[in-house]
């Protein structure tokens, strides 16, 4: 079992003003601080020929080549990338649907150049509330032009429970049944889910599905157990799945951020299989 680390772990680092980590610098920094050897990147923090609009924006290619030049001599290897801010995949208006995928499109050269196997595409839609028929139809139209894309390049595309039409196992598992390819898959979020739903349950749900993991804690009691969900449990689903990818460390708690990705390392490490 091998563990990855989630680029937004330490997102207070690439968002801090006055002094800001490089992406360029976060491979080094995921081996050397915390002996992480793969990583998922987080599209805000690349940089963009235009960082005004970066949904419709490019990165140069000398930008791509020098990335993966330092994963590779960090010996770290890029695992995905999650995509924010390109569009909603799920609008009720046609045009802005079809400008969404228009945006993700460039992330499948992207993922091709940097090795990664996959890219995370939010599912769009109505955010906090069950998601409408006609959402859930935009969104797996939206899905099916990026999975015909995936299939071309040999680089899956993710839909992570992350509000709107994926805020439930059940429209999660709409769309994967409609677009019905092993290059769309579900990026599953330990603990993104509505406040009052099981999330054990629903990761149960959704791990026949699972491409790749967000392992999330936020906070670890005496024991370095999370105080927000089982993680032997989830494991064990996920074992019983037979899932084999790696189980990414998304940390998001308030404490130091260094803490929490380490005891999150350690109580994955606690229950690996």
């Amino acid at each position: 079992m091998e563990i990855s680390l989630a680029g937004w772990s330490i997102n207070r680092r690439f968002r801090d003003q006055a002094n800001p980590l490089s992406l360029l610098d976060y491979p080094a920094l995921s081996n050397d601080e915390f002996g992480i050897d793969a990583v998922e990147l987080n599209s805000p923090f690349f940089s963009y020929e235009n960082p005004d609009n970066p949904a419709q924006s490019e990165i140069s290619d000398s930008y791509i080549d020098e990335l993966r030049r330092r994963a590779d001599d960090a010996e770290v290897r890029l695992l995905s990338i999650a995509v924010d801010g390109h569009g909603d995949l799920s609008s009720i208006d046609e045009d802005e649907r079809t400008q969404a995928v228009q945006n993700h499109r460039k992330w499948f050269d992207i993922c091709q150049k940097l090795g990664c196997n996959a890219f995370r595409a939010n599912s769009g839609g109505s955010h906090g509330t069950d998601a409408a028929e006609t959402e859930i139809g935009q969104c797996i139209k939206s899905f099916k032009e990026l999975a015909a894309i995936a299939e071309d390049t040999g680089i899956r595309v993710m839909m992570e429970n992350h509000g709107g039409v994926s805020v439930s196992p059940e429209n999660i598992i709409q769309v994967m049944e409609a677009v019905d390819s092993v290059y769309c898959r579900v990026l599953a979020d330990f603990l993104n889910w509505r406040p009052l739903d099981d999330k054990v349950e629903n990761l149960r749900a959704v791990a026949p599905y699972t491409w790749a993991t967000h392992a999330k804690f936020l906070s670890f009691d005496e024991n370095g157990e999370s105080n927000e969900i089982d993680c032997n449990r989830v494991m064990k689903i996920f074992k019983s799945e037979g899932y084999t990818n790696p189980f990414g460390i998304e940390y998001e708690g308030q404490t130091d951020d260094h803490v929490g990705v380490v005891k999150s390392k350690a109580l994955i490490e606690k229950y690996a299989y």
